[in-house]
């Protein structure tokens, strides 16, 4: 049985932490089988596919020749919640994802797979009608599961959980991605049958993944919505709760460990009992202390380490690291607004030099230590809708410098391009993180070499990602009021085509009222909005892939002075032999994605 993802969200997450190289991965007998990209340097070409194929995973389990072993998972932050709706961090989402199913899974290679669900469904099977400017969906729930105090699982459960998410007399504020999608719901039938129809008032992309997880309807109801967040699954009495993933929780120990034993209701739902006696989550408080408790030998699995801690990593066996390329990408962002306010009609012109000039190549050799995967796409070369564009990743300084030339730009005495007695200067941003700011002396050297002037400035996170109403339009480097002219930071590639709307289209620009927008770059593109308008208004895969044909191929071409990816980042697991079945997953559900499927041997 495979797991679901926890954590889509409709808009695009941006991302604070670090990232460096990669390393070999595990023997074939640590890990399930599964076709994954080959590490490189440069994204790895793959053909537009024919059809879109949103399901078919390559992903297949090694069945237990042993289910009397228990495991120990180690991370270095101790979660907040395990309620998936709250869930802000990794770690939170990591085990929460051993507790929980939904409708669908989304596996390693990004494709769509039923979970608590037996269909994926879409316009072409069936299982999506379009109703006016509507749609209803129909999922068929497994016949005979349980939660895990064997409640039987229906379509009530369905209901139940939109209704507590959009719940109106007592307001669901701490919800982590907000109403989006679940507003556009207007009825759920089925009862407590498994033939369930979701009604929405209009259409809804995003559909897939938006029951994610499935909560039981006679536990969130007989807890008041306002008191959700310390009472709905609360940390200190956890196994109170009521689960319908493979392993439930039995104690949590201050913030040191949480012990977990199998469910008892999860046959009904895996097609066989957990493969574990128990699972235990050890937490060390920093990333080189929980290092140091794998070369101990303490725990059999460590997550939430990134390539920023593989120097760390030198001394343990690389069969017993997993490095894999993650779906967050580092990237330079540039503020149309202000280049726009500063050189006027050059404007554009000046971008594409930057990115001309910009040599990624020595980035990855050098302040990131070498080994990320340099890329052109925004889109992770795993999801159903990437296009491969081509087109080199090498730097060409020569043609950046005729572009200025032709512009009118020339160099002064003291080595910087000027026009009209304005001197080529611009204000690079990003946070207090040694590996960016040292990413951008190197980017600001190279745009010296010709003619332009970077001033770098590193600012503390909550500066640079501080909410509009949090900061002003002096705060120096913030996103939202766009106080920067050039900003490197991380975006989270979309698994969902609908999460770039707030990112890329002009509605998103958040100079504009309730400030709440994500489009930082303040990008307004015709041919980009478009796209974008019809990928909200279409449930026609066949048309959200044509739609992120066109994006991409804008992404790719001159028209964008919105962004340059650098690299994707490596998501890195320690990994004890012993143990069967672990794959990793570069979405938010991590390595716990098929928990159900491990067992040591």
């Amino acid at each position: 049985m495979r797991r679901r993802l926890i954590g889509v969200v409709t808009t695009a997450v941006l991302v604070a932490s670090a990232c460096s190289p990669s390393t070999p991965t595990p023997s074939a007998s640590a890990v399930a089988q599964i076709t994954m990209p080959p590490a490189g340097s440069v994204v790895a070409p793959s053909p537009t596919p024919e059809t879109v194929a949103i399901t078919g995973s390559t992903y297949k389990a090694v069945p237990a020749t042993s289910t009397t072993g228990s495991v120990v998972l180690a991370e270095w932050q101790f979660p907040d919640t395990v309620n998936p709706y709250f869930a802000l961090a990794s770690t939170d989402i990591e085990v929460a994802d051993s507790m929980f199913d939904g409708l669908l899974t989304i596996t390693p290679d990004l494709k769509y797979q039923p979970d608590l669900a037996l269909n994926v469904p879409t316009l072409d099977n069936g299982g999506v009608t379009l109703v006016g400017n509507g749609m209803d969906v129909s999922w068929k729930l497994r016949l005979g599961m349980q939660w895990s105090d064997g409640q039987p699982i229906s379509c009530d459960d369905i209901k139940a959980t939109w209704q507590w998410i959009m719940a109106k007399d007592q307001p669901n504020a701490a919800l982590a991605g907000g109403t989006i999608g679940w507003q556009d719901v207007t009825g759920v039938d089925g009862g407590g049958g498994t033939d369930c129809v979701m009604h929405f008032g209009k259409v809804y992309e995003g559909y897939l993944s938006l029951v994610s997880p499935l909560l039981p309807a006679h536990y969130i109801t007989k807890i008041p919505v306002k008191d959700s967040l310390t009472k709905l699954y609360p940390m200190g009495s956890l196994a109170s709760g009521v689960y319908s993933g493979p392993y439930i929780p039995v104690s949590v120990d201050g913030h040191a460990k949480i012990t977990l034993k199998p469910n008892p209701k999860w046959q009904t739902i895996g097609g066989h009992a957990p493969w574990l006696t128990s699972v235990v989550w050890k937490y060390y408080g920093a990333p080189d202390t929980m290092i140091a408790g794998f070369k101990s030998g303490d725990y059999d699995l460590g997550g939430g380490l990134t390539n920023a801690d593989i120097p760390s990593l030198a001394s343990i066996d690389s069969t017993q690291v997993v490095a894999h390329d993650s779906l967050t990408y580092e990237i330079n962002a540039f503020n149309n607004a202000s280049f726009r306010t500063k050189f006027g009609p050059d404007a554009l012109t000046i971008i594409r030099a930057i990115k001309l000039a910009t040599d990624r190549q020595a980035l990855a050799q050098g302040p990131v230590v070498g080994g990320v995967t340099i890329a052109n796409n925004f889109v992770s070369p795993l999801a159903w809708f990437y296009k491969d564009g081509g087109g080199s990743v090498a730097a060409d300084p020569t043609t950046a410098t005729t572009l200025l030339a032709n512009a009118g730009w020339t160099k002064g005495s003291d080595g910087f391009l000027a026009k009209g007695g304005k001197v080529l200067e611009l204000s690079y941003c990003t946070t207090t993180r040694q590996f960016r700011e040292d990413t951008l002396k190197l980017i600001a050297s190279q745009l010296k070499a010709i003619g332009i002037k970077v001033n770098v400035n590193a600012k503390p996170s909550t500066d640079v990602f501080g909410a509009w109403k949090d900061t002003t339009a002096t705060t120096l480097c913030n996103l939202q009021q766009g106080a920067f002219d050039v900003a490197e930071f991380a975006y989270v590639s979309p698994i969902d085509p609908l999460s770039g709307y707030n990112v890329y289209h002009s509605s998103g620009i958040p100079d504009n009222p309730p400030h709440s927008g994500q489009n930082i770059s303040r990008i307004s593109l015709p041919a980009l909005d478009a796209a974008y308008d019809s990928i909200a208004t279409t449930v026609d895969f066949n048309q959200v892939s044509a739609a992120m044909t066109t994006i991409q191929d804008l992404y790719g071409s001159d028209r964008n002075t919105y962004e340059l990816p650098l690299y994707f980042r490596k998501d890195v697991w320690l990994v004890n032999p012993k143990l069967h079945n672990f794959t990793g997953n570069p979405t938010f559900s991590a390595g716990e994605w098929n928990i159900g499927d491990w067992w040591v041997g």
